[in-house]
């Protein structure tokens, strides 16, 4: 038989291995197709949840006091001046803006779903014994339980019972603490002496000047020393604790035109930086490393 007439090879027999991974090729396509068609899903149901009308009329702007009830919690107050807010209760203190903007924009949460509240359901919804009630000057919103199914919360606003992506719960379960500012210092007050343990800073004609002077140190930097000490920033933001004062700050300001001395108690060095500050009777919590850098002024 000539090569021209000598018949082709046949195709391999297909092994076990090779169906083996053929079958796990075809179930692990099956599992893709599957979440795609869930994520699909899921997605249709949050965009009609975002295309729902909002939770409430009440425009934020309108709100002048804010009050956060929670189970074994005392009873969050802040109350708005013009356009500043300041936590009353538990704690007077400074207002934290941004966490109390979260808290209003519960007022136009996205809700497609309603229903009736009828007393006798409010258990199967966790309303009976809600997470948090949080009342916008006569207007309340109460937190039950979460959906099992997706990611959004049973709400009750006036004989309503509404659907809202879970979210929203973050800024209704709080502690008081998030309420407070978390700066040292307010916007308008302007820094212009700092008395430290081992040095002092004095400001004149706008630049900063370091008493005992510091061989080789910038004017740059201790204009850049100054300016964290005027932006600090507390993590957390606590009611004094009583613990004793180590070592004391003293900072001169103007405020209102008029100058005012502040006394900062110095309560830990480690693992926290802890500030008292004793006019507000709160303690400010900053890092071991911010605590090193507010006390001594490096080269660099």
């Amino acid at each position: 038989m000539s090569k021209a007439e000598k018949p082709g090879k046949s195709a391999p027999p297909v092994t076990l291995p090779g169906l083996r991974r053929r079958w796990l090729l075809n179930a692990a396509l099956l599992v893709l197709i599957g979440l795609l068609a869930w994520l699909a899903m899921y997605r249709a149901g949050q965009e009609k949840d975002a295309a729902g009308p909002p939770l409430t009329a009440l425009a934020a702007d309108a709100v002048m006091q804010l009050r956060i009830e929670r189970p074994g919690h005392p009873a969050i107050v802040l109350e708005k001046t013009g356009n500043d807010w300041t936590l009353t209760a538990p704690v007077p203190a400074r207002a934290n803006r941004f966490n109390i903007e979260g808290l209003l924009r519960i007022l136009a949460a996205p809700g497609a779903t309603r229903f009736p509240a009828v007393a006798q359901d409010l258990a199967k919804f966790g309303l009976d014994q809600p997470q948090s009630r949080v009342r916008f000057g006569s207007e309340e919103i109460v937190f039950g339980s979460l959906h099992p199914l997706n990611n959004r919360i049973y709400v009750q606003h006036g004989n309503e019972i509404v659907l809202i992506p879970a979210h929203y719960l973050s800024s209704a379960v709080y502690p008081y603490s998030n309420f407070i500012d978390s700066r040292l210092f307010e916007e308008d007050r302007r820094i212009t002496a700092i008395r430290l343990p081992d040095f002092t800073l004095t400001q004149k004609d706008g630049v900063w000047h370091r008493q005992p002077v510091q061989a080789g140190l910038t004017s740059d930097r201790i204009n850049d020393f100054a300016a964290e000490w005027r932006n600090a920033r507390a993590l957390g933001v606590e009611k004094y604790s009583g613990k004793e004062i180590l070592d004391r700050i003293e900072i001169t300001s103007l405020r209102d035109d008029k100058t005012e001395k502040l006394t900062l108690g110095i309560l830990a060095y480690k693992p926290d930086f802890v500030l008292y500050r004793q006019d507000e009777n709160l303690e400010y919590h900053f890092t071991e490393d911010t605590g090193k850098r507010l006390l001594s002024i490096s080269q660099q």
